[in-house]
């Protein structure tokens, strides 16, 4: 049905929607002064975000 492209783009969809729901709940883009738990919270969450995007780069690559 979806080559390998249509599942990558459809992953990196995916993944840039679940930042922005993170990022909205987290109040990322309030101008109010961020916490530091929250600040951790998001760098957690960019650091998984990240790596399912590796991880779907080598998948899409390799298989």
């Amino acid at each position: 049905m979806f080559g390998k492209l249509g599942i990558y783009i459809t992953i990196l969809v995916l993944v840039f929607l679940f930042y922005l729901v993170i990022a909205l709940g987290a109040g990322v883009f309030s101008k109010r002064k961020k916490k530091p738990e929250v600040k951790k919270y998001i760098r957690s969450v960019n650091i998984l975000l990240v790596f399912i995007i590796i991880v779907g780069t080598f998948l899409m690559l390799f298989l």
